[in-house]
């Protein structure tokens, strides 16, 4: 598989915890996070890598461990 598939792959499987966790807008998990409505929205379409502190601050809002949410 290749990196850009990977990254895709990430970004779908958080737009997805997201939404299961009832956040239903970008923005609102951006709020929730502290982390920029870009970034988040970066990340889900797979244009930017996760880092472990945006992983860490999403995985305390939306359940999981922090790990769930690396490419």
């Amino acid at each position: 598989m290749s990196k850009q598939k990977q990254v895709v792959y990430y970004g779908q499987k958080l737009r997805k915890a997201r939404l299961k966790a009832a956040i239903g807008t970008q923005k609102e998990l951006a709020e929730k996070t502290g982390i920029s409505a870009n970034i988040i929205s970066d990340l889900e379409r797979g244009k930017r890598r996760m880092s472990p502190s945006w992983a860490r601050r999403i995985a305390e809002v939306l359940g999981g461990e922090w790990t769930d949410y690396m490419d």
